[in-house]
């Protein structure tokens, strides 16, 4: 199955933390329009024991991960949601506080495959942060500027970390309909 697109990417702020014995409560999640792409980088652990002067055995586990969102456009709005920066709805300005802190998120997004199928996703647990900016005059070729923040996803105490669903393989039929209406998946 490989994949050939990329679409519908929404975020939900986790509106109370999870502890060891209740699961985190998420507000609903919302749309942020125009992925151009979403890149995943793994950060793991490993350690090989040696002994006899040969290695004897092998361990390694995921720590966290690094995502970074790339979208056409990102409203004021989203950035003080994803960032936790003030955002005054009827100016439509935003603020950056020295102070601003990050909430956690969940992202969900879903990928097109070439059977004609849906790859589901959920991370349940990051906090995002500004990438750098870059800005170009224009040129003797049009390019365009995309937006981008980068976030750190590790597991929720109950260890879940990342859901996915592959519509080609999953027994409930439901999936495309009800994907997007909470954070949920394994939740």
């Amino acid at each position: 199955m490989a994949i050939i697109g990329l679409s519908k990417l929404h975020y939900a702020i986790m509106t109370t933390e999870d502890t060891p014995t209740s699961a985190p409560v998420y507000g609903t999640p919302k749309r942020l329009v125009g992925v151009n792409s979403v890149s995943i980088s793994p950060e793991n652990d490993s350690a090989t024991l040696y002994g006899d002067n040969m290695a004897l055995d092998t361990k390694s586990s995921t720590k966290e991960r690094t995502i970074t969102l790339e979208v056409a456009r990102m409203p004021l709005e989203d950035q003080a949601a994803l960032l936790g920066y003030s955002y005054d709805s009827s100016t439509k300005k935003l603020a950056v506080n020295g102070d601003a802190a990050a909430p956690n998120v969940a992202i969900m997004y879903e990928l097109d495959t070439d059977e004609n199928k849906k790859w589901y996703y959920v991370f349940y647990k990051g906090k995002f942060a500004p990438s750098p900016e870059d800005a170009n005059t224009r040129g003797d070729t049009l390019e365009y500027g995309l937006h981008s923040v980068e976030g750190t996803f590790v597991a929720r105490m109950d260890n879940k970390l990342v859901y996915e669903i592959k519509e080609a393989e999953a027994t409930d039929t439901t999936t495309a309909t009800s994907w997007y209406a909470s954070v949920g998946g394994g939740n």
